[in-house]
């Protein structure tokens, strides 16, 4: 994927993320901005699958190393 960014010279990218939604993608940007995020215990599931699709570390089972941050589940 980065040598696909590297090649291209579009500054108006698209990525199109299969089975994510707009929440999830919204909770791991403030989890990567913030380092933690607050969403709904019926929305940790997703939300972890959609990090473990993006390799996000901290969040997702590919970290090495200890949790870098906190995603705590609310109950709603």
């Amino acid at each position: 994927m980065r040598t696909l960014l590297q090649e291209q010279y579009n500054k108006y990218l698209i990525f199109i993320l299969k089975d994510a939604k707009y929440q999830e993608l919204r909770a791991m940007k403030d989890y990567m901005y913030r380092n933690e995020v607050n969403i709904s215990q019926n929305q940790f599931a997703a939300l972890l699958k959609a990090a473990e699709s993006l390799q996000i570390k901290g969040l997702s089972d590919n970290r090495s190393g200890g949790s870098s941050g906190t995603a705590a589940p609310t109950s709603s």
